[in-house]
């Protein structure tokens, strides 16, 4: 193997392919990156049973030839070289020279007969722009469970139907859905669960994907281009030209949203506030509060200002006012929420106004976005309550 790069571009591919390393690699071979020539140039890969990311670029190949080095290492020095630069690699024997300038790093090769088969890519079920995949990703996977124990709560529900997908994720406390124009191919591959039960017909083209992994990688796949999606059973991929990134599928009954979530019409109480202004209140009243310690939510008895509140007693305490316009009333006149989850839901809205439908203080209230009398009706946040003593 002999070849030249520029380093930003040498640097772009290390880092992409090395998502797929894993944190504490099972076996040594499974913390190198792979590097092969032929060619169309310089391929990378990484692989960790779980997640694939394979990446190619251009380069001047003067000897074609595999090598398997520490993936985070070379991603440590690939950070290090001006991005103007040309970076020489060459295989001598058990050793990969790495040569840019007047630096130069000689580092052990990994055994490459050792490294595991890398999983093959599914047939495309769907393109979806890259910039509006990853942003309606950022959306939902906040409200994706973070508990191991519990893994069909650790993903995102991703539910193809006609032109549309829907994506859905829960921590019990709270319930993010949004929907997203998609182009449909047309094939839609059966996905059989691990347990053996049938799948409704109403889930044939739903799959439950980790949301961590989603969230990466519809981040790192960010752009003004398309990105295919396809899966296959146990397996999903995203795809751009030249680099794909993968993972491994969850099973599991993810909790049903369709005639449940309620109706703005439902609400007892509706009131529209500025997104960001209610953001900057939540903050600062927020300082205040612990993790356990709610932030109390009350209209002012002309329906025109909306009072944030945390602390009481002996305890710290803040209170803030925003401008609202209200439409019901809602009884006991004060609802409480998690200020962390609160925060998560006003920021994933991209509309100037935000507003939140509540039926009452004890059960899920509903957050959209609006822009004047415009609803996104894209995106819904449903949020649990806490109960206030007394």
């Amino acid at each position: 193997m002999k070849l030249r790069v520029f380093a930003n571009v040498l640097a772009e591919a290390v880092a992409f392919a090395a998502r797929a390393l894993p944190t504490r690699a099972p076996v040594p071979v499974l913390a190198g990156i792979l590097l092969r020539t032929d060619e169309h140039g310089l391929h990378l890969a990484a692989f960790d049973y779980e997640t694939a990311a394979t990446t190619r670029v251009d380069a001047e190949i003067a000897d074609d030839g595999t090598a398997l080095v520490s993936g985070r290492l070379l991603n440590e020095i690939c950070k290090t070289l001006p991005k103007a630069a040309e970076v020489d690699i060459e295989l001598s024997g058990s050793r990969l020279l790495v040569t840019s300038g007047t630096a130069k790093f000689t580092l052990p090769t990994l055994p490459v007969e050792e490294y595991p088969q890398l999983p093959g890519v599914p047939d495309t079920v769907l393109t979806v722009q890259a910039d509006a995949l990853a942003d309606a990703v950022a959306q939902v996977a906040v409200a994706a469970s973070t508990e191991e124990s519990l893994p069909v709560l650790t993903a995102v529900q991703l539910l193809l139907e006609d032109d549309r997908i829907t994506l859905a994720a829960t921590d019990r406390y709270r319930f993010a859905v949004r929907e997203l124009t998609v182009q449909p191919t047309g094939t839609l591959p059966a996905v059989t669960p691990k347990t053996g039960k049938k799948k409704d017909k109403a889930d044939d083209g739903a799959v439950l994907i980790p949301a961590k992994f989603l969230a990466e990688a519809t981040r790192a796949m960010t752009g003004e281009h398309p990105v295919a999606v396809g899966w296959s059973d146990g397996q999903l991929t995203l795809t751009t030209a030249g680099s794909s990134i993968g993972t491994r599928l969850l099973d599991g009954d993810f909790p049903r949203h369709r005639g449940v979530f309620p109706t703005p019409a439902d609400a007892e109480l509706t009131v529209t506030v500025p997104t960001d202004e209610a953001l900057a209140a939540l903050k600062r009243v927020a300082l205040v509060a612990s993790d356990k310690t709610p932030v109390r939510l009350t209209v002012t008895d002309d329906g025109r200002q909306l009072c944030l509140e945390a602390g009481h007693g002996d305890d710290a305490h803040a209170v803030d006012r925003i401008p609202c316009n209200t439409t019901g009333h809602l009884d006991g006149g004060t609802i409480a929420f998690n200020p962390g989850y609160l925060a998560d839901a006003l920021k994933a809205l991209t509309a100037p106004e935000a507003r939140l439908h509540a039926t009452s203080a004890t059960k899920p209230a509903l957050l959209t976005g609006h822009s004047g009398e415009l609803a996104d009706t894209d995106y819904q946040h449903l949020l649990m309550p806490i109960r206030l003593n007394g």
